[in-house]
C-alpha cells in the first residue's frame, strides 16, 4: 500500500477521533473581510478564526491562551522583527479597548509580540 494511502487513512481517523466540526455561515462580504484581515496577517482564515476565537476566550476568561502548534509551524522561523516596547509606547496603549478589540490585540502582539501582549491585558484586567 503506497504512503498516500496510509497518511490518508491516519488523517481520517484522526479526524474521527479528535475533531469536532463547527459549521459556520457568513455573508459573503464579511467572509472576504476575513480573509483579507488573514492575509494581512499571514495566516489562513480557518486560522484566523481559530486565533479570534482563543482571544475571546482568553479576554473572557481571564486564562492564557495555550497555543497548539504542529511541527511545521514551530519549524517556521519569525517573519517580523518586534519593536522595542517603550515607557512611551505603554503611555499610548488603550487598555479598555484592548480587552474589547481583537484586532487592537492583534496589532500590539504584532508590534510588540505575545508577552508584552500578555502583561498589557493583565494589566487592563486589573484596572478593569
Amino acid at each position: 500500500m503506497p504512503t498516500n494511502e496510509n497518511k490518508t487513512r491516519y488523517d481520517i481517523q484522526y479526524a474521527k477521533t479528535k475533531l469536532k466540526r463547527i459549521p459556520l455561515d457568513v455573508q459573503k462580504e464579511k467572509y472576504e473581510e476575513i480573509k483579507t484581515a488573514a492575509s494581512t496577517a499571514g495566516e489562513t482564515v480557518n486560522g484566523y478564526i481559530k486565533k479570534a476565537i482563543d482571544e475571546r476566550i482568553s479576554r473572557d476568561t481571564g486564562q492564557p491562551i495555550i497555543q497548539e502548534t504542529s511541527e511545521s509551524e514551530q519549524a517556521k522561523p519569525s517573519r517580523t522583527v518586534l519593536k522595542a516596547f517603550t515607557d512611551e509606547d505603554a503611555q499610548r496603549v488603550d487598555l479598555p479597548r484592548l480587552l474589547r478589540d481583537f484586532r487592537y490585540q492583534f496589532e500590539i502582539q504584532d508590534l510588540y509580540g505575545k508577552a508584552v501582549l500578555s502583561d498589557l491585558l493583565t494589566k487592563a484586567r486589573a484596572n478593569h
